[in-house]
Parts: C-alpha cells; structure tokens; sequence
C-alpha cells in the first residue's frame, strides 16, 4: 500500500495532536506539540491519553512517562 497525502482541508494548527490509526487498527504515529510547562494539564493531552488508552494501554503509559521526564 503506498502513502497517502494529507488532505489540505485539514486545519491542524499549532499545539495540535494527530493520532495516524492504521487499516488494522493499530496506531501507527502520535504527533504531539512540543512538550511544555502544564502541556499534561490540557484537555487536548488528555484526550490523546484517554484515545491511546482505548487502542494500546501500554503506549498511553509510556506517553505519560515520557512526558513526566520531559517536564521535570
């Protein structure tokens, strides 16, 4: 299967997150702002956790740890 362009009517803007689901249903990348004072205090940081929760437990424990580290 070959790579797809994004479609240019998507309006992501800076401090968004984007979650690539692939066809089985696996993710496949997380993309996230740059990791910042209170960013694990944002509705939108805790969406991405309650999302990765539902589709792989481990990585939303290994966003959090990660993003623990970054802000200490």
């Amino acid at each position: 299967m070959s790579r797809s362009t994004i479609d240019d009517t998507l309006e992501i803007e800076a401090g968004d997150s984007v979650i690539v689901i692939k066809s089985d249903g696996t993710i496949g990348k997380v993309i996230m702002p740059e990791v910042r004072n209170e960013l694990d205090k944002t509705e939108g940081y805790l969406k991405v956790i309650e999302v990765l929760e539902l589709f792989n437990p481990k990585a939303s424990v290994e966003l959090i740890k990660k993003t623990k580290k970054k802000l200490n």
